[in-house]
C-alpha cells in the first residue's frame, strides 16, 4: 500500500527530527515506524467513511418515515444509495469492522461530520444522476463511491481539519490515502469480498525505510562533507536545511540500494526537492547529485547490480 516516494518522505522528515532534537537512533526510528504504521491507519479510518455515510443515509430515511406527517418523499424515498452493494461489501469487511469496534473514538469523531459531508455529496450532480439513474448493476454503485472519494474526500476541508485534530501523523497525506483506496475500491468485485491492500508490498519496501534511515544518520557528518565538496560556493550552513537533508536522503540510497538504478533515485529525490525544498532546491539539488554520482563511479564507490544496472 505505502509507496517507496512516501516511504523516501517519511525518512527525510524524521531526519529532520534526529538532526534538530538530537534524539538518539533508537527513538528515532521508533517514531518512524510509528508514522508509517500511522499511515495504513489512517487508510482503514477513512475506508469506513463509506459505511458510515450509508448508515447515516439510512437514518435519515427512518427519521423521516416516522414523522407524524411525513412527505410523499419521506414515504417513498429512493433507497438506491442505502442499497448500493459496493458500500455494504465495504461494511462487511471483518477488517474494517474489527478496526470500527476497537477505535470508537475515531468512529464517534467521523459521525460529527458525516451529514456534512451527505448534506454536501446529496447536493452534486454526480450523486443526483445516480440517484436517478434505473441501473442498479454493481458497476453503477463502484462508479457513485469513486465519484465520492474523489469530489469529497479529497476536497472536503472539514475532514482535513478532522484529521489534523486526530493525529499529527495525519497531516500530510490524506490525498495519498485517497488515491490507495480508491485503487482498492477498483479491484473489488461483486460478491467476492475483498482483501485491504497490505501495509507492504513486499519484504524489500518493508525493510526499504529503516535501512535507508540508518544509512542516513550513520553516515550524515561524512555526506555533508561531500556535499560541501561539491558546493564550493556554499558554505554548508547556508544551504537550507531541508536541501541538505534531501541530498543524505539521497546519497544514501545511492549508496545503500545497489539494486535501485541511479536515475530512479535522483528523478525522486528532484521531484521531493520541488514540494520540501526552496524555489531553486530542483536545479541545486540535481546538479549536486548529477556531480556526487560522477565521483562515485569514478573511484568505485557505488555498487549498482540487476535492475540496478538499468540506465534510463
Amino acid at each position: 500500500m505505502i509507496s517507496r516516494r512516501l516511504l523516501r518522505i517519511k525518512v527525510i522528515k524524521e531526519l529532520y527530527g534526529h538532526v534538530v532534537a538530537n534524539s538518539s537512533m533508537n527513538v528515532t526510528e521508533k517514531e518512524l515506524i510509528l508514522s508509517i504504521e500511522k499511515t495504513y491507519e489512517q487508510y482503514k479510518y477513512l475506508f469506513c467513511f463509506l459505511p458510515m455515510l450509508q448508515e447515516y443515509a439510512q437514518e435519515k430515511i427512518d427519521k423521516g418515515r416516522q414523522k407524524y406527517l411525513p412527505t410523499e418523499a419521506e414515504k417513498n424515498p429512493n433507497t438506491k444509495f442505502i442499497n448500493n452493494k459496493l458500500v455494504k461489501q465495504i461494511s462487511e469487511n471483518r477488517e474494517l469492522m474489527t478496526f470500527m469496534s476497537k477505535n470508537s473514538l475515531f468512529v464517534a469523531e467521523a459521525k460529527s461530520i458525516i451529514g456534512k459531508m451527505y448534506a454536501n455529496m446529496a447536493t452534486k450532480d454526480y450523486f443526483l444522476s445516480y440517484m436517478n439513474n434505473p441501473d442498479t448493476s454493481f458497476s453503477e454503485d463502484k462508479k457513485l463511491v469513486i465519484n465520492i472519494l474523489t469530489e469529497e474526500f479529497e476536497n472536503f476541508e472539514d475532514l482535513y481539519s478532522m484529521l489534523e485534530e486526530q493525529s499529527i501523523y495525519w497531516t500530510d497525506e490524506p490525498e495519498f490515502v485517497v488515491s490507495v483506496i480508491i485503487r482498492t475500491v477498483t479491484k473489488i468485485k461483486e460478491n467476492t469480498g475483498f482483501n485491504l491492500m497490505p501495509l507492504y508490498k513486499n519484504e524489500d519496501d518493508a525493510e526499504f525505510a529503516i535501512r535507508l534511515f540508518r544509512h542516513a544518520v550513520n553516515n550524515f557528518k561524512k555526506y555533508n562533507e561531500l556535499i560541501d565538496l561539491y558546493t564550493p560556493s556554499w558554505d554548508i550552513e547556508r544551504i537550507a536545511m531541508m536541501d541538505a537533508l534531501i541530498l543524505v536522503t539521497g546519497i544514501s540510497e545511492l549508496m545503500e540500494f545497489p539494486s535501485i538504478p541511479v536515475k530512479v533515485t535522483l528523478d525522486e529525490y528532484i521531484e521531493l526537492s520541488h514540494y520540501y525544498g526552496t524555489p531553486s532546491s530542483g536545479v541545486f539539488i540535481n546538479g549536486v547529485l548529477d556531480k556526487l554520482v560522477e565521483y562515485f563511479e569514478k573511484n568505485g564507490l557505488m555498487k549498482k547490480h540487476g535492475k540496478g544496472l538499468i540506465k534510463s
